[in-house]
């Protein structure tokens, strides 16, 4: 049941952020507008007259819902002149995407593609943006071992050494900013499978970008499993 104050009304200062991340999104996610906000904002930002217009409800319902979404640390928002744009943080999502790994690991679906059998879900898959399974977790192990990242505290969180920066930039990384929109950089995010840390955050995601634009990893429509085309050790071995 939502927590509602003697008016009747939401009450958003009931502290959220005692709650579990996992507690947090299945709460979120209870509410049908909260639901369809999450589902458009996870594919970019939008202010409040576009998600108004999208779904055809009043302002302050649409405006009191994103309040709950960023007391829950599900959005961000942020002002763009007279406008405040939202997105999804991401981390919030990939431990949505985690939690849907440890179901999707048990469960047999006959009419997933033939490529998509638990085997290869295993081997290479999409956490929200970034790799995760064997193929991620021996990218993040890779990434250390050339000292090209360095564990920044035990989260664990991790920082680009100068020398990776360097040579991910000639592999054709774009390397993004430390901070932005309250995304995390670079961290260790559980993998269900493997019970060991692929890459996470937004270094995380345009290392993959990179490998799917060399040809490395192809993707799929309908479904995360990631297609191995190239050994991603040769990738390492590729420095201009």
């Amino acid at each position: 049941m939502e927590n509602v104050s003697k008016k009747g009304k939401y009450d958003s200062n009931h502290n959220p952020g005692a709650k579990s991340l996992p507690d947090r999104l299945f709460y979120c996610l209870s509410n049908p507008v909260r639901l369809r906000i999450i589902l458009l904002l996870s594919k970019g930002k939008l202010n409040v007259n576009q998600l108004s217009s999208t779904f055809n409800v009043s302002q302050p319902k649409i405006s009191a819902q994103l309040s709950i979404l960023q007391n829950y640390g599900i959005v961000h928002g942020w002002q763009v002149g007279r406008e405040k744009y939202y997105k999804i943080i991401p981390e919030s999502i990939e431990s949505l995407t985690s939690w849907l790994d440890n179901i999707a690991t048990s469960v047999t679906v006959d009419n997933l593609p033939e490529f998509d059998s638990h085997k290869q879900f295993q081997k290479g898959r999409r956490c929200y943006d970034h790799m995760a399974g064997q193929s991620g977790v021996m990218l993040l192990k890779l990434l250390l071992s050339r000292k090209w990242i360095s564990i920044k505290n035990d989260k664990p969180e991790y920082e680009l050494t100068d020398s990776g920066e360097i040579i991910l930039t000639r592999l054709g990384v774009n390397i993004p900013v430390q901070k932005k929109h309250g995304r995390i950089f670079a961290y260790g995010c559980m993998d269900l499978t493997e019970k060991e840390y692929h890459l996470g955050g937004a270094l995380g995601s345009e290392i993959m970008k990179a490998l799917i634009n060399q040809n490395y990893i192809k993707i799929y429509r309908n479904t995360r499993v990631i297609d191995i085309i190239k050994p991603l050790e040769s990738w390492f071995g590729v420095i201009p």
